[in-house]
Protein backbone atom coordinates (compact mmCIF):
# COMPACT_ATOMS: atom_id res chain seq x y z
CA UNK A 1 0.00 0.00 0.00
CA UNK A 2 2.79 2.60 0.39
CA UNK A 3 4.05 1.83 -3.07
CA UNK A 4 1.01 2.61 -4.30
CA UNK A 5 0.84 6.11 -2.07
CA UNK A 6 4.22 6.70 -2.64
CA UNK A 7 4.24 6.52 -6.73
CA UNK A 8 0.57 8.41 -6.43
CA UNK A 9 2.29 10.89 -4.23
CA UNK A 10 4.49 11.43 -7.14
CA UNK A 11 2.09 11.57 -10.07
CA UNK A 12 0.46 14.54 -8.46
CA UNK A 13 3.49 16.09 -7.00
CA UNK A 14 2.45 16.51 -3.53
CA UNK A 15 3.30 14.62 0.30
CA UNK A 16 2.84 11.21 0.44
CA UNK A 17 0.87 12.72 3.74
CA UNK A 18 -0.69 15.35 1.51
CA UNK A 19 -2.13 12.16 -1.00
CA UNK A 20 -3.46 10.67 2.15
CA UNK A 21 -5.13 13.45 3.33
CA UNK A 22 -6.83 14.37 -0.18
CA UNK A 23 -8.31 10.99 -0.62
CA UNK A 24 -9.62 10.89 3.14
CA UNK A 25 -11.40 13.65 1.67
CA UNK A 26 -12.50 11.98 -1.38
CA UNK A 27 -13.72 9.21 0.53
CA UNK A 28 -16.50 10.96 2.09
CA UNK A 29 -18.58 10.84 -1.12
CA UNK A 30 -18.73 6.69 -1.41
CA UNK A 31 -19.48 6.98 2.20
CA UNK A 32 -22.37 9.44 1.91
CA UNK A 33 -23.90 7.50 -0.52
CA UNK A 34 -23.77 4.35 1.69
CA UNK A 35 -25.22 7.02 4.14
CA UNK A 36 -27.87 7.91 1.86
CA UNK A 37 -28.81 4.11 1.08
CA UNK A 38 -28.44 2.37 4.52
CA UNK A 39 -28.70 5.58 7.32
CA UNK A 40 -30.55 7.96 6.23
CA UNK A 41 -34.15 7.55 8.09
CA UNK A 42 -32.72 5.54 10.49
CA UNK A 43 -32.16 5.80 14.20
CA UNK A 44 -30.38 8.48 15.15
CA UNK A 45 -27.89 6.39 17.51
CA UNK A 46 -26.96 4.59 13.91
CA UNK A 47 -26.19 7.64 12.65
CA UNK A 48 -23.80 8.28 15.83
CA UNK A 49 -22.24 4.74 15.32
CA UNK A 50 -21.60 4.88 11.49
CA UNK A 51 -20.02 8.96 12.10
CA UNK A 52 -17.90 7.57 14.65
CA UNK A 53 -17.08 4.08 12.82
CA UNK A 54 -15.76 5.44 9.33
CA UNK A 55 -14.12 8.28 10.84
CA UNK A 56 -12.18 6.76 13.03
CA UNK A 57 -11.15 3.96 10.51
CA UNK A 58 -10.07 7.49 8.35
CA UNK A 59 -8.01 8.77 11.02
CA UNK A 60 -6.43 5.41 11.76
CA UNK A 61 -5.60 6.04 8.01
CA UNK A 62 -4.29 8.97 8.43
CA UNK A 63 -2.33 9.31 11.70
CA UNK A 64 -2.34 5.63 12.80
CA UNK A 65 -3.10 4.94 16.50
CA UNK A 66 -3.12 8.69 17.27
CA UNK A 67 -6.78 8.59 17.40
CA UNK A 68 -6.11 7.82 20.87
CA UNK A 69 -5.89 11.68 21.38
CA UNK A 70 -9.21 12.73 20.56
CA UNK A 71 -10.63 9.80 22.03
CA UNK A 72 -9.09 11.01 25.71
CA UNK A 73 -10.06 15.12 24.46
CA UNK A 74 -13.19 14.21 24.15
CA UNK A 75 -13.72 11.75 26.92
CA UNK A 76 -12.36 14.64 29.37
CA UNK A 77 -14.70 16.86 28.00
CA UNK A 78 -17.82 14.57 28.45
CA UNK A 79 -16.74 14.19 32.33
CA UNK A 80 -16.78 17.98 32.45
CA UNK A 81 -20.19 18.35 30.97
CA UNK A 82 -21.46 15.84 34.07
CA UNK A 83 -19.95 17.20 36.51
CA UNK A 84 -19.60 20.81 35.78
CA UNK A 85 -21.20 21.49 33.00
CA UNK A 86 -23.14 24.95 32.47
CA UNK A 87 -20.69 26.81 34.82
CA UNK A 88 -18.44 29.08 34.22
CA UNK A 89 -15.43 27.06 35.58
CA UNK A 90 -16.71 24.49 32.91
CA UNK A 91 -15.92 27.17 30.33
CA UNK A 92 -12.32 28.23 31.83
CA UNK A 93 -11.22 24.49 31.77
CA UNK A 94 -12.55 23.59 28.79
CA UNK A 95 -10.81 26.34 26.54
CA UNK A 96 -7.67 25.57 29.04
CA UNK A 97 -7.71 22.67 28.72
CA UNK A 98 -8.69 22.58 24.83
CA UNK A 99 -5.80 25.00 23.99
CA UNK A 100 -3.56 23.27 26.07
CA UNK A 101 -4.03 19.72 23.76
CA UNK A 102 -3.92 21.46 20.88
CA UNK A 103 -0.38 23.08 21.38
CA UNK A 104 1.08 19.50 23.07
CA UNK A 105 -0.14 18.29 19.77
CA UNK A 106 2.09 20.98 17.87
CA UNK A 107 4.67 20.34 20.04
CA UNK A 108 4.55 16.78 18.80
CA UNK A 109 4.50 17.15 15.55
CA UNK A 110 7.37 19.55 15.24
CA UNK A 111 9.69 17.30 17.03
CA UNK A 112 8.81 14.11 15.13
CA UNK A 113 7.88 15.18 11.79
CA UNK A 114 8.59 18.92 11.52
CA UNK A 115 5.51 20.74 10.02
CA UNK A 116 4.04 18.20 7.58
CA UNK A 117 0.40 17.10 7.39
CA UNK A 118 -0.29 15.21 11.24
CA UNK A 119 -3.17 14.34 14.20
CA UNK A 120 -2.54 18.33 15.00
CA UNK A 121 -4.88 19.14 11.17
CA UNK A 122 -7.81 17.59 13.20
CA UNK A 123 -7.11 18.22 16.66
CA UNK A 124 -7.60 22.09 15.69
CA UNK A 125 -11.23 21.16 14.51
CA UNK A 126 -11.63 19.52 17.27
CA UNK A 127 -10.57 21.92 19.79
CA UNK A 128 -13.24 24.63 18.30
CA UNK A 129 -15.94 21.88 18.22
CA UNK A 130 -15.48 21.07 22.03
CA UNK A 131 -14.91 24.55 23.35
CA UNK A 132 -18.32 25.34 21.24
CA UNK A 133 -20.14 22.21 23.02
CA UNK A 134 -19.13 23.37 26.53
CA UNK A 135 -20.41 27.43 25.92
CA UNK A 136 -23.92 25.82 24.05
CA UNK A 137 -24.17 24.51 26.95
CA UNK A 138 -23.65 27.21 29.33
CA UNK A 139 -25.62 29.53 27.10
CA UNK A 140 -28.33 27.01 27.44
CA UNK A 141 -28.63 27.67 31.08
CA UNK A 142 -29.20 31.60 30.83
CA UNK A 143 -32.06 33.09 29.96
CA UNK A 144 -32.75 33.63 26.75
CA UNK A 145 -33.50 36.78 26.49
CA UNK A 146 -29.98 37.54 27.09
CA UNK A 147 -28.47 35.74 24.34
CA UNK A 148 -27.12 36.93 20.99
CA UNK A 149 -28.37 35.53 17.54
CA UNK A 150 -25.76 33.21 17.22
CA UNK A 151 -26.10 32.33 20.94
CA UNK A 152 -29.90 31.57 20.74
CA UNK A 153 -28.93 29.44 16.76
CA UNK A 154 -26.56 27.00 18.85
CA UNK A 155 -27.65 26.84 22.57
CA UNK A 156 -28.71 23.42 23.98
CA UNK A 157 -29.71 22.84 27.53
CA UNK A 158 -29.23 19.47 27.19
CA UNK A 159 -25.92 17.05 27.66
CA UNK A 160 -25.85 15.26 24.36
CA UNK A 161 -24.74 11.51 24.76
CA UNK A 162 -21.44 10.19 24.65
CA UNK A 163 -22.12 8.75 21.22
CA UNK A 164 -23.90 11.79 20.21
CA UNK A 165 -20.43 13.65 20.70
CA UNK A 166 -18.48 11.00 18.96
CA UNK A 167 -20.87 11.16 16.28
CA UNK A 168 -20.12 14.77 15.62
CA UNK A 169 -16.78 14.62 16.61
CA UNK A 170 -16.01 12.27 14.00
CA UNK A 171 -17.93 12.87 11.42
CA UNK A 172 -15.68 12.69 8.18
CA UNK A 173 -17.41 15.32 6.23
CA UNK A 174 -16.02 18.23 9.05
CA UNK A 175 -13.07 16.06 10.89
CA UNK A 176 -9.98 16.32 9.05
CA UNK A 177 -10.68 20.57 7.86
CA UNK A 178 -13.68 21.44 8.88
CA UNK A 179 -15.96 22.92 8.73
CA UNK A 180 -17.13 24.04 12.23
CA UNK A 181 -20.98 23.13 13.02
CA UNK A 182 -22.78 22.51 16.44
CA UNK A 183 -24.00 19.79 18.28
CA UNK A 184 -27.47 21.35 17.64
CA UNK A 185 -27.19 21.24 14.43
CA UNK A 186 -25.68 17.92 14.03
CA UNK A 187 -28.15 16.23 16.32
CA UNK A 188 -31.15 17.81 14.01
CA UNK A 189 -29.53 16.64 11.78
CA UNK A 190 -29.24 12.83 12.67
CA UNK A 191 -33.07 13.22 13.96
CA UNK A 192 -34.07 13.69 11.02
CA UNK A 193 -35.70 17.40 11.30
CA UNK A 194 -34.03 18.58 8.05
CA UNK A 195 -35.63 15.78 6.36
CA UNK A 196 -39.04 15.95 8.30
CA UNK A 197 -39.26 19.76 6.70
CA UNK A 198 -38.06 18.76 3.33
CA UNK A 199 -40.27 15.66 3.27
CA UNK A 200 -43.53 18.01 3.66
CA UNK A 201 -43.27 19.63 0.18
CA UNK A 202 -41.88 16.96 -1.37
CA UNK A 203 -44.09 14.40 -3.91
CA UNK A 204 -45.74 11.11 -2.04
CA UNK A 205 -43.04 8.80 -3.64
CA UNK A 206 -40.05 11.04 -2.51
CA UNK A 207 -40.81 11.65 1.36
CA UNK A 208 -38.71 8.74 2.74
CA UNK A 209 -36.41 9.19 0.21
CA UNK A 210 -32.52 11.04 0.72
CA UNK A 211 -32.52 14.97 -0.03
CA UNK A 212 -32.03 15.77 -3.84
CA UNK A 213 -28.71 16.95 -2.59
CA UNK A 214 -26.51 15.15 -5.72
CA UNK A 215 -26.52 17.63 -7.67
CA UNK A 216 -25.63 20.21 -5.85
CA UNK A 217 -23.21 17.89 -4.02
CA UNK A 218 -21.26 17.15 -6.87
CA UNK A 219 -20.73 20.75 -8.04
CA UNK A 220 -18.95 21.28 -4.75
CA UNK A 221 -16.85 18.56 -5.61
CA UNK A 222 -16.21 19.60 -9.30
CA UNK A 223 -15.49 22.99 -8.02
CA UNK A 224 -13.07 21.70 -5.13
CA UNK A 225 -11.50 19.55 -7.50
CA UNK A 226 -10.54 22.50 -10.16
CA UNK A 227 -9.39 24.44 -7.83
CA UNK A 228 -6.98 21.67 -6.16
CA UNK A 229 -5.68 20.99 -10.16
CA UNK A 230 -5.08 24.81 -10.48
CA UNK A 231 -3.19 25.14 -7.55
CA UNK A 232 -1.30 21.47 -8.04
CA UNK A 233 -0.64 22.89 -11.90
CA UNK A 234 0.07 26.81 -11.01
CA UNK A 235 2.69 25.52 -8.71
CA UNK A 236 4.76 24.00 -10.91
CA UNK A 237 5.22 27.67 -12.45
CA UNK A 238 5.11 29.54 -8.59
CA UNK A 239 6.91 27.27 -6.36
CA UNK A 240 7.76 28.04 -3.00
CA UNK A 241 11.93 26.97 -4.05
CA UNK A 242 11.86 29.73 -6.36
CA UNK A 243 11.70 32.91 -3.60
CA UNK A 244 15.14 31.77 -2.72
CA UNK A 245 17.16 31.36 -6.55
CA UNK A 246 19.38 33.60 -7.73
CA UNK A 247 17.07 34.31 -10.38
CA UNK A 248 14.66 35.21 -8.09
CA UNK A 249 16.52 37.65 -6.56
CA UNK A 250 17.11 39.10 -10.03
CA UNK A 251 14.27 40.11 -10.87
CA UNK A 252 12.59 43.74 -11.06
CA UNK A 253 10.52 44.89 -7.98
CA UNK A 254 7.30 45.16 -9.57
CA UNK A 255 8.10 41.16 -11.04
CA UNK A 256 8.56 40.11 -7.42
CA UNK A 257 5.50 41.63 -6.20
CA UNK A 258 3.61 39.84 -9.19
CA UNK A 259 5.18 36.64 -8.32
CA UNK A 260 4.54 36.91 -4.31
CA UNK A 261 0.67 37.93 -5.70
CA UNK A 262 0.29 35.07 -8.40
CA UNK A 263 1.83 32.61 -5.91
CA UNK A 264 -0.09 33.70 -3.04
CA UNK A 265 -3.70 33.31 -4.63
CA UNK A 266 -2.63 29.69 -5.99
CA UNK A 267 -1.85 28.87 -2.23
CA UNK A 268 -5.47 30.40 -1.14
CA UNK A 269 -7.35 28.78 -3.57
CA UNK A 270 -5.40 25.11 -2.16
CA UNK A 271 -7.48 25.88 0.79
CA UNK A 272 -10.57 27.00 -0.65
CA UNK A 273 -10.49 23.61 -2.84
CA UNK A 274 -10.35 21.44 0.67
CA UNK A 275 -13.26 23.24 1.82
CA UNK A 276 -15.61 22.62 -1.35
CA UNK A 277 -14.86 19.12 -1.15
CA UNK A 278 -15.60 18.92 2.35
CA UNK A 279 -18.59 21.03 1.95
CA UNK A 280 -19.66 18.38 -0.87
CA UNK A 281 -19.59 15.80 1.59
CA UNK A 282 -22.01 17.32 3.81
CA UNK A 283 -24.62 17.96 1.16
CA UNK A 284 -24.64 15.04 -0.27
CA UNK A 285 -25.69 13.36 3.51
CA UNK A 286 -28.27 16.19 3.83
CA UNK A 287 -25.77 17.94 7.04
CA UNK A 288 -25.71 21.43 5.00
CA UNK A 289 -29.76 22.16 4.71
CA UNK A 290 -30.05 25.58 5.28
CA UNK A 291 -33.96 26.25 5.15
CA UNK A 292 -35.14 28.22 1.54
CA UNK A 293 -34.66 30.76 -0.52
CA UNK A 294 -37.62 33.57 -1.04
CA UNK A 295 -38.08 31.74 -4.21
CA UNK A 296 -38.51 28.17 -2.11
CA UNK A 297 -35.48 26.61 -3.41
CA UNK A 298 -33.30 24.72 -0.54
CA UNK A 299 -30.61 26.28 0.35
CA UNK A 300 -27.35 24.06 0.99
CA UNK A 301 -24.81 26.04 2.12
CA UNK A 302 -25.73 25.39 5.82
CA UNK A 303 -21.78 24.39 6.59
CA UNK A 304 -20.39 26.33 3.99
CA UNK A 305 -16.79 27.41 4.75
CA UNK A 306 -16.17 30.16 1.66
CA UNK A 307 -18.52 32.30 -0.15
CA UNK A 308 -17.35 31.47 -3.86
CA UNK A 309 -18.54 34.31 -5.40
CA UNK A 310 -18.34 37.12 -2.86
CA UNK A 311 -14.38 35.90 -2.47
CA UNK A 312 -13.34 36.04 -6.21
CA UNK A 313 -15.17 39.31 -6.33
CA UNK A 314 -14.59 41.46 -3.34
CA UNK A 315 -12.40 44.10 -3.76
CA UNK A 316 -12.02 45.12 0.59
CA UNK A 317 -10.84 42.85 3.58
CA UNK A 318 -14.41 43.05 5.23
CA UNK A 319 -15.58 41.64 2.37
CA UNK A 320 -13.00 38.60 2.09
CA UNK A 321 -12.80 37.72 5.67
CA UNK A 322 -16.70 37.51 5.27
CA UNK A 323 -16.16 35.11 2.25
CA UNK A 324 -12.89 33.10 3.69
CA UNK A 325 -12.67 30.57 6.12
CA UNK A 326 -16.18 31.73 6.85
CA UNK A 327 -17.76 29.07 9.69
CA UNK A 328 -13.70 29.94 11.62
CA UNK A 329 -14.20 33.26 10.91
CA UNK A 330 -17.83 33.09 12.84
CA UNK A 331 -16.62 30.77 15.59
CA UNK A 332 -14.08 33.32 16.26
CA UNK A 333 -16.33 36.12 16.09
CA UNK A 334 -18.81 34.26 18.36
CA UNK A 335 -17.14 32.52 20.80
CA UNK A 336 -14.54 34.61 21.06
CA UNK A 337 -14.43 38.55 20.04
CA UNK A 338 -18.31 38.83 21.36
CA UNK A 339 -17.72 37.85 24.62
CA UNK A 340 -14.28 39.72 25.50
CA UNK A 341 -16.98 42.74 25.26
CA UNK A 342 -16.16 43.42 28.94
CA UNK A 343 -12.52 44.87 27.68
CA UNK A 344 -14.54 48.07 26.77
CA UNK A 345 -12.63 47.94 23.33
CA UNK A 346 -13.23 46.32 19.74
CA UNK A 347 -9.19 46.91 18.70
CA UNK A 348 -8.14 45.04 22.15
CA UNK A 349 -10.90 42.36 21.48
CA UNK A 350 -9.99 42.08 17.47
CA UNK A 351 -6.16 41.58 18.59
CA UNK A 352 -7.00 39.30 21.15
CA UNK A 353 -9.17 37.16 18.80
CA UNK A 354 -6.66 37.10 16.29
CA UNK A 355 -3.94 36.23 18.68
CA UNK A 356 -6.02 32.98 19.83
CA UNK A 357 -6.76 32.21 16.05
CA UNK A 358 -2.88 32.17 15.36
CA UNK A 359 -2.44 30.23 18.16
CA UNK A 360 -4.83 27.82 17.23
CA UNK A 361 -3.12 27.04 13.64
CA UNK A 362 0.32 26.34 15.21
CA UNK A 363 3.42 27.47 17.27
CA UNK A 364 5.39 28.62 14.09
CA UNK A 365 6.01 32.71 13.85
CA UNK A 366 4.91 32.74 10.42
CA UNK A 367 1.58 32.35 11.83
CA UNK A 368 1.38 35.22 13.93
CA UNK A 369 3.61 37.40 11.28
CA UNK A 370 -0.12 36.60 9.50
CA UNK A 371 -2.48 37.67 11.67
CA UNK A 372 -0.45 40.65 12.84
CA UNK A 373 -0.58 41.84 9.12
CA UNK A 374 -4.22 41.11 8.97
CA UNK A 375 -4.80 43.22 11.74
CA UNK A 376 -3.15 46.59 10.87
CA UNK A 377 -4.43 46.26 7.27
CA UNK A 378 -7.95 45.52 8.51
CA UNK A 379 -6.86 48.36 10.97
CA UNK A 380 -5.90 50.83 7.88
CA UNK A 381 -9.20 50.02 5.68
CA UNK A 382 -10.88 51.39 8.74
CA UNK A 383 -8.82 54.37 8.47
CA UNK A 384 -9.36 54.82 5.11
CA UNK A 385 -13.01 54.64 5.59
CA UNK A 386 -12.88 57.48 8.10
CA UNK A 387 -10.87 59.47 5.93
CA UNK A 388 -13.54 59.03 3.09
CA UNK A 389 -16.15 60.34 5.33
CA UNK A 390 -14.28 63.35 5.68
CA UNK A 391 -12.23 64.35 2.83
CA UNK A 392 -15.16 65.51 0.17
CA UNK A 393 -13.09 64.60 -2.67
CA UNK A 394 -12.17 61.69 -1.46
CA UNK A 395 -15.80 61.06 -1.46
CA UNK A 396 -16.64 62.05 -4.61
CA UNK A 397 -14.29 59.98 -6.08
CA UNK A 398 -14.93 56.70 -4.35
CA UNK A 399 -19.02 57.50 -5.21
CA UNK A 400 -18.25 57.75 -8.53
CA UNK A 401 -20.09 55.40 -10.81
CA UNK A 402 -18.46 55.89 -14.14
CA UNK A 403 -15.03 54.99 -12.23
CA UNK A 404 -16.50 52.17 -10.20
CA UNK A 405 -15.05 49.91 -12.75
CA UNK A 406 -11.63 50.98 -12.64
CA UNK A 407 -11.27 51.77 -8.43
CA UNK A 408 -12.79 48.07 -8.10
CA UNK A 409 -10.23 46.74 -10.52
CA UNK A 410 -7.59 49.05 -8.11
CA UNK A 411 -9.00 47.71 -4.71
CA UNK A 412 -8.92 44.00 -6.03
CA UNK A 413 -5.44 44.37 -7.11
CA UNK A 414 -4.02 45.79 -3.92
CA UNK A 415 -6.65 43.28 -1.80
CA UNK A 416 -5.27 40.49 -3.64
CA UNK A 417 -1.46 41.51 -3.20
CA UNK A 418 -1.68 42.46 0.51
CA UNK A 419 -3.28 38.66 0.81
CA UNK A 420 -0.68 36.99 -1.10
CA UNK A 421 2.00 39.01 1.17
CA UNK A 422 0.60 38.24 4.22
CA UNK A 423 0.44 34.58 3.20
CA UNK A 424 4.15 34.39 2.65
CA UNK A 425 4.60 34.13 6.19
CA UNK A 426 1.37 31.84 6.66
CA UNK A 427 2.73 29.26 4.31
CA UNK A 428 6.54 29.81 4.96
CA UNK A 429 6.44 29.34 8.95
CA UNK A 430 9.86 30.13 9.40
CA UNK A 431 11.20 33.45 9.90
CA UNK A 432 14.69 32.76 8.15
CA UNK A 433 12.00 31.53 4.95
CA UNK A 434 9.43 34.80 5.10
CA UNK A 435 11.79 37.23 6.08
CA UNK A 436 14.03 36.94 3.23
CA UNK A 437 11.48 37.13 0.97
CA UNK A 438 9.97 40.29 2.96
CA UNK A 439 13.46 41.94 2.35
CA UNK A 440 13.68 41.52 -1.44
CA UNK A 441 10.73 43.21 -1.93
CA UNK A 442 11.79 46.26 0.90
CA UNK A 443 9.18 44.94 3.05
CA UNK A 444 6.85 47.06 1.21
CA UNK A 445 3.64 45.69 2.93
CA UNK A 446 5.09 46.29 6.45
CA UNK A 447 5.94 49.75 5.32
CA UNK A 448 2.61 50.95 3.69
CA UNK A 449 0.62 49.10 6.64
CA UNK A 450 3.03 50.38 9.79
CA UNK A 451 3.11 53.83 7.86
CA UNK A 452 -0.31 54.75 7.06
CA UNK A 453 -1.64 55.60 10.87
CA UNK A 454 0.95 58.73 10.43
CA UNK A 455 -0.66 59.93 7.32
CA UNK A 456 -4.16 59.05 9.01
CA UNK A 457 -3.12 61.19 12.35
CA UNK A 458 -1.95 63.73 10.19
CA UNK A 459 -4.94 64.29 7.75
CA UNK A 460 -7.49 63.31 10.37
CA UNK A 461 -6.63 66.63 11.85
CA UNK A 462 -6.19 68.39 8.73
CA UNK A 463 -9.88 67.25 7.52
CA UNK A 464 -12.61 68.14 10.18
CA UNK A 465 -15.93 66.13 9.89
CA UNK A 466 -19.10 67.71 8.41
CA UNK A 467 -21.29 68.83 10.62
CA UNK A 468 -24.72 67.08 10.81
CA UNK A 469 -27.54 69.24 9.45
CA UNK A 470 -30.70 69.68 11.31
CA UNK A 471 -33.54 68.60 9.88
CA UNK A 472 -35.98 70.47 11.89
CA UNK A 473 -34.16 73.56 11.14
CA UNK A 474 -34.85 72.72 7.15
Amino acid sequence: MSGVLDALASQIGASVEATIFLLSLFIGYPLGFFHRAFIHGKDENIHHVFFTATGLAVYYFNFGLNFIHPIANILVIYVLLRVAGGSKFSVVFSFIFNSSYLLYSYVESVKLEGYSITWSTPQCVLTLRLTALVLDYYDGKKSQDKLSKDQKENFITDIPSLLAIFGQCFYVGGMLAGPQFGIRKYLAFTRGEFSAIMAKDASPGMKDHPPASIGPALTRLALGILYIVLFQTGNMLFSDEYFFTAQYQELGFITKCFYILVWGQLHFRKYVGTWLICEGISILMGLSYNGKDKNGNILWDGVSNVKLYQQETSSTFREAIEAFNYNTNKWMFSYIYRRLQFLGSKSLSQAVTLSYLAMWHGLASGYYMNFFLEFIMVNTENQIMVLEYRILLLHEVNRSPTLQPFLWLVRRILLTFSISYALVSFCMLTHDKYLQIYSSVGYVGHVVYLGFPLVYLVLIRLFRAPKKTDSKAQ
